[in-house]
């Protein structure tokens, strides 16, 4: 039974190794990667700082770093590949973790049979490229970030918090059972807990609409009593939320807060129709058809639910229809949390599937949950499941155009391998003949870039010299510390940067 389960889960870890690695791949390139690539936080929250409590991201990328300088790069002979490859292996552990995370969630919590269990879980993952497919046309997957970076500040975390919503459904009376003495066990719980909950408030919404509507149900279980057993029921869920409510107020109190508030001029009339706007955009990159079967497959589930009467079949119909209106309380929740945040933060966050995947996560998960529910009442969508799957993969996985870039890499990985090489061989070599200073030609990004402005000339802006300057000092590469200085040139771009008029593809049929 084990075996079975963990040869499909190693099967998708070595599909999503390969797409991370091969089809789409990660690799370091902007000012952002080299800052968090090389450089670790102290892992506690700190008042005031610009990121105050995104501990998560900002420790872990670092020690994928660490790893990727010091272990495989001797072996790898190549400091940016062993960067990549390093890097996508903790993002495919991460969705693998996710996915076993939604296995476990199906077969310990509602009994559903092993088989099942596993195509419902090779259609979760399908989904997520499923859902923003279109056919013959660049398209985005669920998995989607804006840069390397990204993929640790909004994928990781919110891979992170749903698997631990899946953890704690799945075990509902886990820190209450008295009769659990592995101590150890609990420990590794609440730390896997702190690196949740300081990691994106962006992204931790999914974890704390997940125990607002615990505490809801236990109170209606509770018939509205107010008691100590509702309290000691409800302590865990209570104490997540508080220090969730204590991770927004230092977020709100720092750096890149204030600098928001500082920047955002227009009226929150005018922001709220930008956000509105935004978001037209982020539902016209998804494959309407998929939306309307997910949106059907949710309501005839209520349908089957309510209407025919089904027996239960070792397992209770009514907790898992219980669950699936948390997920949808959750997701509801998640939309107005998330307009609340980017009304302030920047309407171009809505548009981003990596920005908005806590309501990807939530629709998508009603979806599988719902799906699932039917296929076990109803026979002939059992009998169709493998075929489903089968036409599913083909489409969700038809690479005859790439996914849509990264915003802040629009480039091939192998062109963005090569211009990292390109900058940093020439830092090397003014390393080995011990200047201090050098001036580094890098590709020119934008027009109108000037060294008065540090940020410009995005993604190679030139306070990415200091920060490659960290990076490189602290991976070992060069041995001092010395001064880096950016010059944009645009001899570089013609150079390295691919002829982006290209021909169409030409469609088979």
């Amino acid at each position: 039974m084990k075996k079975r389960i963990f040869l499909i889960d190693l099967a998708i870890f070595i599909f999503i190794y390969v797409y991370l690695t091969q089809i789409s791949p990660v690799v370091p390139f902007d000012g952002d990667d080299w800052r968090y690539i090389g450089a670790m936080r102290i892992p506690l929250p700190m008042w005031g700082v610009w990121n105050p409590t995104r501990v998560l991201p900002e420790t872990l990328m670092s020690v994928g770093g660490y790893i990727a300088a010091f272990i495989v790069y001797p072996i790898n002979k190549n400091y940016v590949n062993s960067l990549a490859i390093t890097e996508a292996f903790i993002i495919s552990l991460f969705i693998i973790i996710f996915l076993y995370s939604y296995y476990n969630l199906l077969t310990k919590r509602f009994h559903f049979s092993e088989k099942l269990s596993i195509a419902s879980e090779v259609m979760f993952f399908i989904s997520f490229f499923l859902l923003f497919k279109h056919l013959n046309q660049p398209s985005y997957t669920g998995f989607w970030t804006v840069d390397l970076s990204c993929d640790f500040f909004y994928l990781i975390p919110g891979l992170l918090n749903a698997s631990v919503v899946m953890f704690l459904e799945s075990r509902t009376t886990y820190f209450f059972d008295q009769e659990n003495k592995n101590n150890f066990e609990k420990g590794l719980a609440i730390l896997i807990l702190y690196f949740t909950l300081f990691s994106n408030t962006q992204l931790t919404i999914i974890l704390a609409t997940y125990c607002f509507f615990k505490i809801c149900q236990k109170l209606i279980d509770n018939k509205w009593k107010i008691n100590f057993s509702f309290f000691r029921s409800i302590s865990w869920y209570a104490c997540i939320l508080l220090v969730w409510f204590g991770t927004i107020i230092f977020d709100l109190n720092g750096e890149r807060s204030k600098n928001v508030q500082a920047t955002n001029s227009s009226s929150l009339a005018d922001r709220f129709n930008e956000v509105l706007h935004q978001l037209k955009v982020f539902l016209e990159n998804q494959n309407d058809i998929i939306l309307i079967i997910c949106l059907i497959t949710i309501a005839a589930t209520y349908i089957v639910y309510f209407k025919m009467r089904v027996k239960t079949n070792n397992f209770t119909k009514n907790s898992l229809i219980n669950f699936l209106n948390i997920i949808l309380l959750c997701f509801v929740s998640s939309i107005l949390y998330l307009i609340i945040v980017y009304i302030k933060a920047g309407s171009q966050y809505v548009a981003r599937p990596d920005a908005m995947w806590p309501v990807i996560f939530f629709m998508l998960f009603a979806f599988n949950i719902s799906f699932i529910f039917l296929a076990n009442y109803i026979r002939l969508i059992k009998v169709m499941t493998p075929l489903l799957l089968t036409l599913s993969a083909l489409i969700a996985f038809n690479f005859n155009y790439h996914q849509i870039y990264t915003a802040n890499v629009p480039y091939s990985a192998e062109t963005s391998k090569n211009v990292d090489n390109y900058i940093i061989n020439q830092v090397k070599k003014a390393d080995l003949e011990g200047k201090e200073t050098v001036k580094v030609k890098v590709p020119l990004d934008q027009e109108d870039a000037s060294p008065s402005v540090s940020t410009s000339n995005w993604p190679h802006s030139y306070d990415m010299a200091t920060w490659l300057q960290n990076t490189l000092y602290s991976h070992r590469i060069i041995r001092s510390r010395m001064k880096i200085i950016f010059e944009p040139d645009k001899k570089i771009n013609k150079k390295f940067y691919e002829n982006k008029n290209q021909q169409q593809f030409f469609p088979l049929e």
